[in-house]
């Protein structure tokens, strides 16, 4: 009585390892995804489908581009949105219904410069002061004073050390410059404490941002990052010094700093750097998906590059022009994307870290269309939802594992099973897709409402958090093979999470 043919598997244990669609098939480690499209990774090593996203108000701002966008947490402990459009400042609050406020100014905005926010304490006085390339302008709760006298033109401006300091300005392209302890007026302003820092530390290379990581305030150029020391109020070194001659940032408003980081998008991808070093993100095993893209960019796209961090999922979101969002896992350091659909259609032009009415971390988006945006909105799971909860776009979660050889590229086998972990959500369009070398196939998963708004219930994060409910669902699967690649597709407004998946052949010979 001949034998039965052997039984061969291999799996996808986890997702943790993210985004891999540089290195060849082979090379793919097994918690790594060839495709993350619509994704992001949880903490636990699963996969789900992103949050969707709402828009704030019934019509636009103006009919023009939301430039920037600023959270203001004020010293009393209430926040306050505020957003440029149209050369015009506008301000709400995060609640159900956004009531957007024109602000009377004296005085426009630039309609083209995205603006740069900073929080100061000015004297006794909570103010953002605000730079879009003119002289200086300051928010102060009740009135926008625009173009302040004496002050000096700027694009870019960030606190540090109890001083506001600016760069960006055309006249003078090498130099910062900075403003007298807790005065932001005298921004460049000699004769009242303020002053002009030129930095020739690569030469004169000038200067396109600015970020304050602990001790040090980061100068960057375009080839080149400086840094300036301190530690106290008065204990500033006026001298710049040279942290690395070998990278800077194509996209100035690409620089986020998180806690003692800095991370930024250079012209070989993205960059993180403290005050004494500078070293990139991808790695052979785990290369930088941006890259790419990156290449195929024109100089002016360098300039809409977007980021900003989401404090409650600890990602870093990366918008490419017509590429959509990528987000960079920062505890897992691994990537998904691109988020396209509503992050897309219309442009992202502007990326912004925010809290809900609840004071728990939320992220703002404007558009091309003078929308501001709530991304991942509690419920949502379509994009461009109207602000009354009608309308939206669905959109695809696609996740391509990595290539599953069952252990051995030489042995053809034959598909019988596979076990996929999952929490549905009550999605009623999840579907699992494989092909090989020579044939193809799909399988509709049933819809379970047994685990539909199970995670996460009651307190987020609580108890079951990402563990309770899922379900292995087994998948008949057909045809044969040295390879195959299979694909998680859910176009449903729900968002399912996917924890790990075994595929199940049996033997039939080698080539």
């Amino acid at each position: 009585m001949a034998a039965g043919r052997e039984k061969v598997v291999d799996q996808q244990p986890k997702f943790d390892g993210g985004l891999n669609n540089v290195s060849d098939d082979a090379a793919l480690l097994p918690n790594q995804l060839r495709r993350a499209d619509n994704a992001r990774l949880t903490d636990y090593g699963a996969i789900t489908k992103r949050g969707g996203t709402k828009r704030t108000s019934t019509s636009p701002l103006a009919s023009a581009a939301v430039l920037n966008g600023y959270t203001w947490r004020k010293d009393g402990g209430t926040q306050q949105l505020m957003a440029v459009c149209n050369g015009t400042l506008y301000t709400s609050t995060f609640s159900a219904t956004y009531p957007w406020t024109w602000v009377a100014q004296s005085g426009s905005l630039s309609t083209t410069v995205p603006p740069s926010f900073a929080q100061f304490q000015n004297g006794s006085a909570d103010v953002v002061y605000i730079a879009d390339g003119g002289t200086l302008n300051v928010w102060t709760g009740s009135a926008l004073n625009t173009n302040l006298a004496g002050t000096i033109a700027v694009e870019t401006i960030v606190v540090h050390n109890e001083r506001l300091w600016g760069c960006g300005n055309s006249t003078f392209p090498d130099s910062i410059f900075y403003s007298a302890l807790n005065n932001g007026d005298t921004l460049g302003v000699g004769a009242s404490g303020g002053g002009q820092i030129i930095v020739r530390t690569f030469s004169d290379e000038t200067v396109v941002g600015l970020a304050s990581i602990n001790t040090s305030l980061l100068i960057f150029h375009r080839r080149g990052i400086s840094r300036l020391t301190g530690y106290g109020q008065d204990d500033i070194n006026v001298a710049p010094q040279g942290l690395t001659a070998d990278v800077g940032t194509i996209a100035p408003k690409s620089i986020v700093s998180i806690g003692n980081l800095g991370f930024f998008i250079s012209e070989r991808g993205l960059f993180r750097c403290n005050e004494a070093e500078v070293a990139p993100v991808g790695t052979v095993d785990t290369p930088d998906p941006t890259l790419a893209i990156i290449r195929s960019l024109s100089a002016s796209d360098f300039a809409n590059i977007r980021a900003t961090f989401n404090r409650a999922t600890r990602e870093l979101l990366i918008s490419f022009p017509n590429y959509g969002v990528f987000a960079y896992h920062t505890i897992l350091q691994a990537w998904t994307g691109p988020w396209d659909t509503g992050y897309v259609s219309p442009s992202t032009t502007a990326l912004f870290d925010s809290v809900d009415s609840n004071g728990l971390p939320a992220t703002l988006k404007g558009d091309a269309d003078g929308y501001v945006t709530v991304c991942d909105a509690s419920g949502v799971f379509v994009d461009n939802q109207l602000a009354d909860g009608t309308g939206g776009t669905t959109y695809t979660l696609t996740a391509q594992m990595h290539r599953l050889y069952c252990g051995d590229d030489a042995l053809a086998k034959s598909l019988r099973w596979g076990y996929l972990t999952a929490q549905l959500k009550g999605s009623l369009s999840t579907s699992v897709t494989w092909s090989t070398e020579t044939d193809a196939g799909a399988y509709t998963l049933p819809t379970d409402f047994s685990s539909a708004g199970i995670w996460g219930a009651g307190t987020w994060g609580s108890g079951t958090w990402g563990g309770a409910s899922s379900r292995n669902y087994r998948i008949p699967m057909g045809g044969t093979g040295y390879y195959v690649d299979m694909y998680i597709i859910d176009s449903g407004t729900a968002a399912p999470i996917f924890s790990r998946f075994q595929l199940e052949t049996f033997a039939l010979g080698r080539r």
